[in-house]
């Protein structure tokens, strides 16, 4: 073979081997730039702590911790430097308030213990209130977080093992549990708008009904009373659950009114009837349409105080309408198994008023 041969055959070799290596190259470019990329969601999800509000087109990844994030478009907020590396979650149980407090020291919970609150995709809240926390696959290596009573603050929550994922039980109905994120949870129980219109028309409705020609004038008092269950339920009576008195709730009435004299009572109750026998003035209205809990919750929060009497429903009425609440201080009965597990002071926020 010719010189001019031989060295036709090393240039065609050069060339493939050129075109092996750039072919490699790529693919390899390709490869490392889709795992950087799951990488950094898995690290960002890993790293701070995420408050994700999803929209309707969202897209949704599996990390490699078999989690699942939404991206893009997000709206971030709340990120925490710290790393984070656990999970916490709830076993929820019971109906509307006591669902908001599970929810709520959940967050301020995972949030103390620099850990990840995640709920199912078909929680409840999610119909209700415009929450944002993310949702994830069964998880492994979990423990389980008991409180020692059902109606009071347990600093053991604030302690958790990092080792470990967390599920929490039972109740915790304390406002010790998420007060320093207070700001962060009234965006996550803001109503859905289909709730919030239906509010803002009946709460509109209501007050057109008793003939009021200036609403603006008006500073509007929450009034929830609930009798029911804590009346006619014999275990829940024995377990030491009482009911205000019509002294109670009209006492409360005269403060605000001898605070603010364009005081106008707007009633929400499982006994409306009994409600209108005893309180029926011309500055008082009533709901007296079978609305969803939601929705009547939903009017109330749009008063500027409260009045309440037992139940964490009111409770939470009256902690998202704001303003000034007065709540019944006779509860629960003395000496009652309920009391033993209650605890006012980390129940009820100090700035609320006992009467």
């Amino acid at each position: 073979m010719t010189d001019n041969g031989t060295t036709a055959m090393a240039g065609h070799k050069d060339f493939g081997r050129f075109v092996i290596l750039s072919l490699t190259f790529g693919c390899c470019s390709i490869l490392f730039y889709v795992y950087t990329q799951q990488d950094i969601i898995h690290k960002f999800a890993k790293n701070y702590l995420v408050t994700i509000i999803h929209s309707s087109n969202e897209r949704h990844f599996t990390g490699i911790n078999n989690y699942t994030i939404s991206v893009k478009p997000l709206k971030l907020q709340n990120i925490s430097t710290k790393s984070i590396n656990n999970y916490v979650t709830m076993n929820f149980k019971g109906r509307l308030g006591n669902e908001i407090f599970e929810y709520a020291s959940l967050y301020g919970i995972a949030r103390h213990n620099q850990m990840i609150p995640v709920v199912d995709d078909k929680f409840h809240l999610r119909r209700i209130f415009k929450i944002s926390l993310t949702s994830v696959k069964p998880l492994t290596n979990i423990k389980r977080f008991h409180e020692a009573k059902a109606c009071a603050f347990d600093e053991k929550a604030f302690d958790l093992d990092k080792k470990y994922n967390w599920t929490l039980s039972v109740y915790l109905q304390s406002w010790k549990y998420f007060n320093d994120y207070s700001e962060d949870l009234r965006k996550e129980f803001r109503f859905k708008e289909t709730i919030q219109a239906q509010a803002v028309q009946k709460f509109n409705d209501i007050v057109k009904a008793r003939n009021v020609t200036d609403k603006y004038k008006l500073t509007y008092i929450a009034v929830h009373v609930r009798r029911g269950d804590m009346l006619n339920s014999r275990p829940n009576v024995n377990l030491g659950y009482t009911i205000a008195n019509v002294s109670y709730v009209n006492n409360a009435m005269s403060w605000f009114q001898e605070k603010y004299p364009s005081a106008f009572f707007i009633f929400a109750s499982d006994e409306i009837a009994w409600c209108k026998a005893n309180f029926n003035k011309p500055n008082t209205a009533f709901i007296t349409q079978r609305n969803s809990p939601e929705v009547d919750m939903a009017i109330l929060s749009q008063c500027n105080h409260s009045i309440i009497t037992t139940g964490t429903y009111g409770w939470w009425s009256a902690w998202l309408s704001g303003g000034q609440t007065i709540y019944y201080k006779n509860f629960p009965r003395n000496g009652s198994g309920l009391a033993r597990l209650f605890d006012s002071k980390t129940y009820f926020p100090p700035n609320w008023i006992a009467m």
